[in-house]
């Protein structure tokens, strides 16, 4: 005997789930495999020594594939009204349901120690290559940092202070010519992209930074005084909402799933 009422209705919306799931499963591989093959921006910030991009993407792979086949055997369980595939269904659905919680919990919960961690691992990998243009990696993390800064407007990782303690500074002789405390890239651009100012911003008088000898709280208007972790962070916590929403909008897709296939089971038990 078939399934009717609102066992027919839910068998309807399990199909409908399990298309958006699936949907989101090809979506989750096509994000992994751009990050898998665009990683090396964030492995030249850091010196390969916090990849989460490359790491990322092998994540969204696996999950991208085992979101697809849980979707395949949550559609052929409805269309088919075979129970142990539903119930199988069911349990999946729990499980990603409580990793799901289980990641936003930690997220919230370690964000500090989190933010910290990725501070510390672009201060490094920045004080360790930063101007080894001669060497593959710090070629790499030079470019990947000038490259960063003049997207951002910003300089070094919480200021410019930073680059006194990389080979960039440290390998000069001067004066003269006057040593460049900072990189061009953190020197603030006109429309056409070129410096302001750049002798002002690299070699500026004792009285203004990123000379060492300026007083504290001094400020340039030739140099991007802003650190880029600071700017990046806030520029994603501008996405926040966005993260937000589709965090509760997987977990309304989970829950749903989940509903339906215990409704199906339980329409079919009584139909039979």
């Amino acid at each position: 005997m078939g399934l009717t009422g609102s066992a027919k209705c839910c068998k309807i919306l399990m199909v409908v789930f399990n298309v958006i799931i699936f949907l989101g499963g090809i979506a989750a591989l096509a994000g992994g495999i751009w990050a898998v093959v665009d990683s090396s921006s964030i492995t030249d910030l850091t010196n390969g020594q916090l990849n989460f991009s490359k790491s990322a993407g092998y994540v969204l792979l696996i999950g991208g594939v085992a979101i697809m086949l849980v979707a395949f055997l949550g559609c052929c369980g409805a269309w088919k009204e075979i129970s142990c595939m539903l119930i199988v269904y069911f349990i999946i659905m729990v499980i990603m349901f409580i990793m799901l919680l289980a990641a936003v919990i930690v997220v919230a919960a370690f964000r500090g120690e989190i933010e910290n961690v990725i501070r510390n691992e672009l201060a490094d990998g920045l004080q360790k290559n930063y101007g080894k243009t001669n060497t593959t990696t710090g070629s790499g993390v030079t470019t990947a940092w000038d490259d960063f800064q003049k997207e951002f407007k910003c300089c070094g990782v919480d200021d410019y202070k930073i680059y006194r303690n990389t080979t960039f500074v440290m390998s000069q002789t001067g004066p003269p010519p006057p040593i460049k405390y900072v990189p061009e890239s953190c020197c603030v651009t006109n429309d056409a992209g070129t410096p302001t100012n750049l002798q002002g911003c690299q070699s500026p008088t004792p009285n203004l930074p990123p000379n060492p000898s300026a007083p504290n709280g001094s400020t340039n208007a030739n140099l991007y005084m802003d650190g880029c972790y600071t700017k990046a962070r806030d520029t994603l916590l501008g996405y926040g909402w966005v993260v937000l929403g589709i965090a509760i909008a997987v977990g309304i897709v989970l829950f749903g799933g989940m509903c339906a296939s215990m409704c199906i089971v339980c329409g079919k038990r009584d139909g039979d």
